[in-house]
């Protein structure tokens, strides 16, 4: 998952002597929340679409310098480390530099979900499971064995959070056995919290009940 296998050149970056105007345009095409810049050929940092649009108003070449914040990806860099540079800096693209300080392209928001959208956790066929275990308890290892043991697949696995004691963990798995698996999980003290699926319980309930009218009206 580097980040190389993903760079795109498609968004041309912004140079030091364009107007605000010509930048914001750029910007605004492709819906970006900043602009790489450059100052001939070294990149000197991002400017902000709501800085080129306050500065858009003088319409003409200004000194950026004081506007640019500076955040970056290196070619050494990582889906994981995109997602988290994002976050912090509210951006949707990213430029990348290389190990001689020099830019090699960028990586845009829907670059990465993208990416993701392809991976089996995302685009395979399964049922998703969210449960929470206590922290102390929480073992990898044993949350496979459950599944496998019930002869599922296992497609992901990720902790995507942690609350007071507790971790909360999305499974996503192939297999016919969903009503055992779950009643394993709550057997060995996981809290089964959303399943994404129709439940056998209560489809076994609506069947009964079924029967039950049936009975009753003959």
């Amino acid at each position: 998952m580097y980040i190389t296998e993903y760079i795109s050149n498609e968004i041309k970056p912004g140079k030091f002597g364009y107007s605000p105007n010509q930048l914001l345009e750029v910007v605004q095409e492709n819906k970006l929340t900043h602009l790489p810049m450059f100052k001939g050929l070294d990149f000197i940092g991002n400017i902000s679409e709501e800085d080129l649009i306050e500065l858009s108003f003088e319409n003409k070449t200004v000194d950026y310098t004081s506007y640019l914040e500076n955040f970056f990806l290196t070619d050494s860099s990582t889906l994981l480390d995109a997602i988290q540079m994002m976050y912090t800096n509210q951006a949707n693209i990213l430029p990348i530099i290389n190990e001689h300080s020099k830019y090699i392209g960028s990586i845009t928001e829907n670059d990465i979900i993208n990416t993701f959208a392809n991976f089996p956790f995302v685009s395979a066929e399964g049922v998703s499971m969210l449960v929470s275990i206590a922290e102390k308890d929480l073992s990898i290892t044993a949350i496979s064995n459950i599944i496998e043991a019930n002869n599922g697949k296992i497609l992901g696995i990720l902790i995507v959070g942690y609350k007071e004691d507790s971790a909360y963990v999305l499974l996503k798995f192939s297999s016919s056995n969903l009503l055992t698996i779950g009643e394993t999980f709550e057997r060995y003290g996981y809290q089964v919290i959303q399943k994404f699926y129709n439940d056998e319980k209560q489809e076994l309930l609506q069947s009964r009940y079924a029967q039950l009218l049936k009975y009753m009206n003959t």
